[in-house]
This record gives structure tokens, C-alpha cells and sequence, in this order.
């Protein structure tokens, strides 16, 4: 039997009804119980609220309870009669659900009134559902497409973070190393008391012989005389 997403996690027919009656007990005696709590403390006279209160509460909240146990037994009996025939679970099997429950209930007063209730519960259990697919919808993280499973089967995920296993192709990718500058000394002279510069010019330094300083000056220097 196909089930939508949002289906899924239900309970299997013939427990969901004992489900749903319990849950919509629950939920109408605790929402009566605050509703009755607050209603008797502002109809009780001064001195006797929270005895009003108390009062309230243990004579209406159990009652309020039942009327949504019987809501909630009809509707999921609708629910399981419409899975059943149907043979699939989607939003549609609850609409129609609300509806028949609100006209079941209402049968008593007419079938004017009947209608009436149809349509409020149709309608209502419409936006319950239709707000229950826009918020799965809105939530649901984003569906893959086949560029993005090849682009993912490209990576290797067991190379290291900085190697570009885990980040796309360019990203944090080591840059071409640059060439190594020519960091050598210049060529030193065979007399050590003459060293040339980078352009070619030589230098002399005090103490050397008159023979080694005619050859430097003629050799190279600043000037041509």
C-alpha cells in the first residue's frame, strides 16, 4: 500500500483508532481543564475562585474530553474504512475523513445541518493537511539531482581536508610554486683583496699591490680614463 511521507509514521488501522481516541481525549481534557480553570476563577465570587475553579474543571474538562474522543474514534474509523477501500494513504483520505465525521455527528439535527458540518470539517481538515505538506515541504532538505551524485562520486573522501577530497575541484588547491630567485654570490676574485659587484664593477681595498691595482683599473671601473 503506498504511503505519502508525512503518512508514514502513523499507526497500522487497527490501532490508530485506539490512537486517536486516546490523543483526542487527552488534548480535550487538557485543553478543557485551562479553559474551565480560567472561566471559573472569573465567574466565582471573590473568596471561592479557586474553589470555583476546581469545581469547573473536574464537572466540564472530562466532558469536553469525551466529545473529542468521539471525534477523533469517527474520524480515524473513516480514516480506515477510506484506507481500505481506497488502498492508499494521501491528504485526500483525511478530508474526506473530517467531512463524514462532521456529518455524522450533525446527523441528528438535519440534513441541512448535516451538510453544513460536512463541509466545515472537509474544509478544516483541508488546511490542516494542506499546512502540514507546505511545513514538510519548507523543512525537507533539498532533493539531489544526478549532476550533484556524479559531482559527489568524482570526490574522494578519504583524502585529506586540504588536499581537495572534501572541498571542490579549486578550492583551497595549493598554488604553482614560484621559481626560486637566483639567490647566488656573486663570483669572488682570485686576489681577495679585489671583489666585484653584481654589474660587473670591481673594487679594491686598501694594501693591495700596485701590480693588482693598474689591472683592476683597467679591468673595470667607473671610468674610462
Amino acid at each position: 500500500m503506498p504511503r505519502h511521507s508525512g503518512m508514514a509514521d502513523r499507526e497500522p488501522c487497527p490501532w490508530r483508532i485506539v490512537d486517536d481516541i486516546g490523543g483526542a481525549f487527552s488534548m480535550g481534557a487538557i485543553g478543557g481543564s485551562v479553559w474551565h480553570t480560567l472561566k471559573g476563577l472569573r465567574m466565582s465570587p471573590k473568596g471561592a475562585k479557586m474553589a470555583g475553579a476546581v469545581s469547573a474543571v473536574t464537572a466540564r474538562a472530562p466532558v469536553l474530553g469525551g466529545q473529542f474522543a468521539v471525534w477523533g474514534g469517527l474520524f480515524a474509523c473513516c480514516d480506515c474504512t477510506l484506507t481500505s477501500i481506497r488502498q492508499k494513504e494521501d491528504p485526500w483520505n483525511a478530508i474526506m475523513s473530517g467531512a463524514a465525521t462532521g456529518g455524522i455527528l450533525a446527523a441528528r439535527a438535519g440534513p441541512q445541518a448535516m451538510a453544513s458540518a460536512a463541509v466545515v470539517g472537509g474544509v478544516l481538515l483541508a488546511l490542516i493537511e494542506g499546512m502540514g505538506i507546505m511545513i514538510s515541504r519548507a523543512f525537507a532538505p533539498p532533493v539531489l539531482n544526478a549532476d550533484d551524485y556524479e559531482r559527489a562520486m568524482q570526490q574522494d573522501v578519504t583524502a585529506p581536508p586540504t588536499a581537495g577530497g572534501l572541498f571542490p575541484t579549486g578550492v583551497f588547491a595549493p598554488s604553482a610554486a614560484a621559481p626560486p630567485a637566483d639567490t647566488a654570490p656573486p663570483p669572488m676574485s682570485s686576489n681577495p683583496s679585489i671583489f666585484s659587484d653584481s654589474d660587473g664593477t670591481t673594487f679594491q681595498t686598501e694594501g693591495s699591490s700596485d701590480g693588482g691595482s693598474a689591472e683592476s683599473s683597467k679591468s673595470g671601473s667607473w671610468f674610462s680614463f
